[in-house]
């Protein structure tokens, strides 16, 4: 099944609570602070019935059933390089990546689950022997089965990081209560991007010293379960507005926010893991690889948008041969080819997972990340820089059809090789992306979307094998003329496990199959290809 626009907008018709700006949204298909983004959803899911595109956005799986390419595994580098095509079209669609959060970018959180569910059975307390692992299968095929899509919220309140026992303390939800039917949680969920548009939402942690047991708690909630409430930050969607003057936010505001649960009851079914914080850990990180990658692909859309302006722009003001503009614009260039490097090396340097999907390397897929948020804003800076004034003042749609000022602003506004309406066009466009709250918003996100850049750089310490007496330090101390490394080794090893937080001396072997080695097992790694291959 791939459902249509008009499918996907009735189901969001179902009673859910969603907070807005002060008010309780009814219906986030009709309410002008939600209806943009709810339509293009709908976009979204009428793009994969268009026939002109059928080969890039949907797939025939293995019963003969044609579906969405979002619920498509990968399980060889060709089957990566399909998929990256097909989200290339997708931040095209949504005009260079407008929108971050469509079902593509937040179902991939579930494939880690999927591709290797024993372990979230085998390491959860409290369920009393149910088939957890089963239940992960069986919710994949029911969410596929009715093309149903989700938000992810891992993430939880603020709290008081200088104490350990704080965390216990917090809001945070919790299980309160179990039966032979369900688990019963409460207290709040934060982030999410785009709840009040989604079937259901993935709860779950990623681990904070202090978690308890009781805090644990990985499950797929529906949206409209009674208890449940979404509460979002002020829109900042323009409804009223013209295209022409607001380009972005007069199309809707995908809208982050908070859920609170109040009593919720969650059946047994819908649960993947409960009640172990040393889980909580090691591996749900590993969830949101498949989601980085993703992200990779939308870091070099919006790169390829920023060097075309950048060149439309110089272009527009005649400015594009001084050599100080066009070094800049190489620049731009240069950026987006780098994003793109990183994707295509993640692709080259993949590999198979226990359930054998093929994996781009995480480690290029961080790196890649690394690159984009460390350079974003010297990028936006230059494009910037080039508009001048002219990103600063320019008219409106009215002022440009008024009949006395119109034609003088015309005359005004007008390029060398480009009309004055086209100009403001190209003018309010950066505006809107880069300056506006609706485009401050969106680069905010990038910034802190699934793993802000600090914990990127640690999660390269955490999750490779760049070790005092690992391979990376082999020519150095061959060139040193060093000996043994033991006892500094003993040592590292002796601080990391002490330290709270994950290191790759310590993490489970389940954990480290998710992960791209580097040296020490690389035997390892042959034959699980072979494997795999067989």
């Amino acid at each position: 099944m791939i459902r249509t626009g008009e499918q996907y907008l009735k189901g969001l018709q179902d009673g859910r609570r969603v907070y807005c700006g002060g008010e309780l949204i009814d219906d986030v298909t009709i309410h002008p602070k939600t209806r943009g983004y709810a339509q293009a959803m709908a976009g979204y899911y009428d793009l994969h019935h268009d026939p002109e595109h059928q080969d890039v956005t949907t797939f025939v799986d293995d019963d003969g059933e044609r579906r969405a390419m979002h619920w498509f595994l990968p399980r060889s580098k060709e089957d990566v390089v399909r998929r990256r095509k097909y989200y290339e079209l997708i931040w095209r669609h949504f005009k260079g990546a407008m929108f971050k959060r469509p079902p593509c970018s937040m179902l991939p959180v579930f494939y880690t689950m999927v591709d290797d569910p024993q372990p979230w059975e085998d390491n959860s307390r409290f369920h009393e022997g149910r088939p957890l692992a089963q239940y992960i299968v069986d919710s994949w095929h029911r969410i596929k089965n009715n093309d149903l899509s989700f938000s992810p919220m891992f993430l939880d309140v603020q709290y008081d990081r200088s104490r350990d026992d704080a965390l216990a303390e917090t809001p945070m939800l919790t299980m309160v209560d179990r039966n032979d039917d369900g688990i019963v949680v409460r207290g709040w969920k934060a982030i999410g991007t785009g709840m009040p548009f989604v079937d259901e939402l993935l709860i779950g942690n990623l681990w904070r010293p202090g978690q308890t047991p009781e805090q644990t708690v990985y499950a797929l909630v529906p949206v409209n379960s009674p208890g449940l409430s979404i509460f979002t930050r002020p829109s900042n969607a323009a409804a009223d507005a013209s295209e022409f003057d607001r380009p972005m936010a007069s199309l809707g505001d995908e809208l982050d926010g908070m859920a609170y649960f109040d009593n919720v009851f969650i059946p047994w079914e819908r649960v993947q893991h409960v009640g172990n914080p040393e889980h909580a850990k090691w591996y749900p990180q590993r969830t949101f690889d498949w989601i980085h990658v993703e992200t990779q692909i939308r870091h070099v859309a919006n790169a390829e948008l920023i060097a075309g302006l950048g060149l439309l722009v110089t272009h527009a003001l005649g400015t594009h041969t001084a050599p100080t503009v066009a070094s800049n614009l190489a620049d731009l260039v240069r950026f987006r080819e780098t994003c793109r490097a990183f994707t295509l090396a993640a692709e080259e340097t993949g590999f198979h997972t226990p359930g054998g999907l093929y994996k781009p390397n995480n480690i290029f897929v961080d790196f890649g990340r690394a690159y984009y948020l460390e350079n974003i804003g010297k990028m936006t800076e230059i494009l910037i820089d080039f508009c001048g004034r002219g990103i600063v003042v320019y008219p409106t749609r009215a002022d440009l059809e008024d009949p006395y000022i119109g034609p003088k602003l015309a005359e005004a506004f007008r390029g060398p090789a480009m009309t004055a309406w086209d100009r403001t066009k190209l003018f309010k466009l950066i505006h809107e992306r880069f300056l506006s709250d609706w485009g401050t918003r969106n680069e905010m996100f990038e910034k802190f979307n699934g793993t802000p850049l600090y914990l990127i750089r640690l999660l390269t310490m955490q999750r490779t094998e760049y070790q005092v007496d690992g391979p990376l330090t082999e020519l150095a101390r061959e060139v040193l003329g060093f000996g043994s490394m033991e006892s500094i080794a003993e040592r590292a090893a002796e601080a990391e496990k002490q330290s709270h937080y994950a290191s790759v001396r310590y993490q489970p072997e389940y954990a480290r199959d998710q992960d791209q080695r580097d040296g020490y097992y690389a035997a390892d790694d042959a034959k699980r290809e072979d494997a795999a291959k067989a």
